[in-house]
């Protein structure tokens, strides 16, 4: 009889485990689909030197195409097309706010990826010393 009544507790347990799973996973979606499309990142040509704005959402799209149709591409961010000169040679950026400078995330070696090569501000470092300040 105890057998039986730990079976019930125990099954109920994994159903109860399983409608939370797909309740929770179905509210939600993540992914490219929940990109906002007015959303707008830099990028920036390495060939060319030219930078703009596009579309979030139409970025993660354009790189997860590629990496769909090459999975040995996974384990990096591959370049997309350029809308000036045409070749697959644009990767993301960041515009710096202190001195306008565009380029590309991860300049500065061993440091924050948005350190501007430039005047050597960083976002990140700002936030995190005004968060370490407030304490």
């Amino acid at each position: 009889m105890k057998n039986i009544v730990y079976a019930i507790v125990i099954a109920v347990c994994i159903l109860v485990a399983v409608v939370v799973f797909v309740k929770t996973r179905a509210k939600s979606s993540g992914g490219i689909e929940s990109i906002d499309a007015s959303e707008q990142v830099w990028v920036k040509c390495r060939s060319c030197n030219t930078s703009y704005q596009m579309g979030k959402k139409q970025y993660y799209e354009e790189t997860s195409k590629k990496i769909s149709t090459n999975p040995s591409l996974m384990m990096f961010t591959p370049p997309i097309t350029c809308q000036k000169c045409g070749k697959e040679s644009v990767s993301l950026a960041e515009k710096c706010p202190n001195c306008g400078e565009v380029f590309f995330v991860g300049s500065v070696p061993n440091d924050h990826p948005d350190r501007c090569p430039k005047c050597k501000h960083s976002k990140t470092e700002d936030s995190r010393k005004a968060r370490l300040g407030q304490q």
